[in-house]
């Protein structure tokens, strides 16, 4: 089994030649590293090419015209890969020697379809000081039917290695949109995570495989912004309105980017090419149809100014059973669903006046 390195970088010197030398001091070695450079203006260019002089794997460096945004890059770069199996690496974390290893241990399983692998990490600062908090936080290995996770689950693409065809086979170019930034396409790792849940199995470790580097320069927000803010609130009241001025305008985009989801996935189902994977693709289509409508339904707990309007959306949204259904009820989604629940009863209770 041949495995790929797939790098996204952009004006990242700082932090990236210790995310090099953590692949090269790999017990398993990647077969190859393809880094797809998104214009960068820094000393980038020049670290990786001295990298791939010294590497005992190779590696293959594209250099973009113009920046074209974290997302696309990835997905190019991965499709330039000539790897059975494909893992995503961020320039700006470290990863722990024994994580290809571990997770090639995953990828044939009898009587699975293993598409997709993912792990958790140590949350550090820059100087890669351990936070004490975990990414994603799993506690034991979980080995499971893909669509029997929530609709909306994600593995970040730093803990992920999948199934090359994932991008070789089906295109990505019609995603659909993220719902959080503006005119770009659904992140890598959101498209990746979805094809791997509609079409086998995927396989999550609570083994900690890297070390995710958060700092100011980072284009995540885990850890940052809104939620966080609501979190450092005092007062649960404030919070509860805190969230609600933000949960209509979230579930929107959702509801959005769930509607071109299930446009994209009603597409792939009429190609020949994919024509045996025609099945899954269509019940996706119509399973993000009605997580679109659901989610718009939603948001109306969260703008309605008037007490009996709020009640009513929340009695309607109760009866479409979205909440176990759009999580895909199991033990290790319980408390998600509970969650969810009493914020929105709240909501309706004390939402905007």
């Amino acid at each position: 089994m041949k495995i790929s390195v797939a790098m996204a970088t952009y004006n990242g010197a700082r932090f990236l030649e210790e995310q090099l030398a953590s692949l090269a001091a790999q017990t398993r070695l990647p077969d190859e590293l393809v880094v797809g450079d998104d214009a960068s203006t820094d000393r980038t260019p020049e670290i990786l090419e001295r990298f791939s002089r010294t590497a005992a794997f190779p590696v293959r460096i594209y250099r973009n015209d113009r920046n074209g945004g974290f997302s696309d890059n990835f997905l190019n770069t991965a499709r330039r890969c000539s790897g059975d199996w494909i893992a995503f690496c961020d320039q700006d974390d470290v990863w722990l020697p024994h994580k290809l290893a571990t997770l090639k241990r995953y990828t044939e399983l009898p009587g699975r379809q293993v598409l997709a692998v993912t792990h958790n990490a140590h949350v550090v600062d820059e100087s890669l000081a351990h936070s004490g908090l975990h990414y994603h936080n799993v506690r034991k290995t979980t080995i499971c039917s893909g669509r029997k996770l929530p609709y909306i689950w994600v593995a970040s693409g730093f803990t992920m290695m999948f199934r090359a065809d994932l991008v070789s086979s089906i295109p990505y170019e019609a995603r659909g949109p993220d719902p959080n930034i503006p005119n770009v396409g659904l992140g890598h790792d959101v498209w990746i995570s979805r094809l791997a849940r509609i079409l086998g199995d995927v396989v999550i470790l609570p083994d900690d495989l890297a070390l995710y580097r958060r700092h100011a320069l980072t284009t995540s927000a885990f850890l940052t912004g809104g939620n966080q803010q609501i979190k450092n609130s005092r007062k649960l009241y404030h919070r509860i309105r805190q969230v609600a001025a933000l949960g209509a305008n979230s579930f929107k985009g959702h509801s959005h980017a769930a509607y071109h989801q299930a446009r994209a996935f009603g597409h792939l189902a009429r190609e020949p090419s994919l024509a045996e994977w025609r099945g899954q693709f269509l019940g996706a289509e119509a399973a993000y149809a009605a997580l679109s409508k659901w989610l718009l339904m939603r948001s109306r707990i969260y703008v309605e100014r008037k007490l009996h309007l709020r009640m009513w959306h929340l009695a309607k949204v109760l009866l479409k059973g979205g909440y176990m259904r759009f999580n895909c009820y199991s033990i290790l989604n319980a408390k998600k669903i509970i969650r969810d629940i009493v914020f929105d009863v709240a909501i309706a209770f004390y939402g905007p006046r």
